[in-house]
């Protein structure tokens, strides 16, 4: 399950974090600055939904957004979000 809470969402599994994106919100613009996905789990493109997820929600609030996450800037290009 996907959780949007306070400047992250997260990916749970049995009530326990295994994913999450963070991101900061200053006046209009957001940085996604760190991904992380249980070992486990990587490979199952949990990493993609969640990065997918925060910048549907940052758009949808009118937030300029841009990744210091090396992870969420690459996804970023190669979905077109950033040049």
């Amino acid at each position: 399950m996907y959780k949007i809470l306070d400047g992250k969402i997260v990916y749970l599994l049995d009530d326990k974090i295994k994913g999450e994106v963070c991101f900061k919100i200053r006046n209009n613009e957001a940085n996604i600055y760190h991904t992380y996905v249980d070992e486990d789990l990587r490979g199952k493109g949990v990493a993609s939904k969640l990065v997918s997820m925060a910048f549907d929600y940052l758009e949808e609030n009118n937030y300029k957004v841009e990744c210091s996450c090396s992870y969420a800037k690459n996804w970023a290009l190669k979905h077109g979000k950033i040049l």
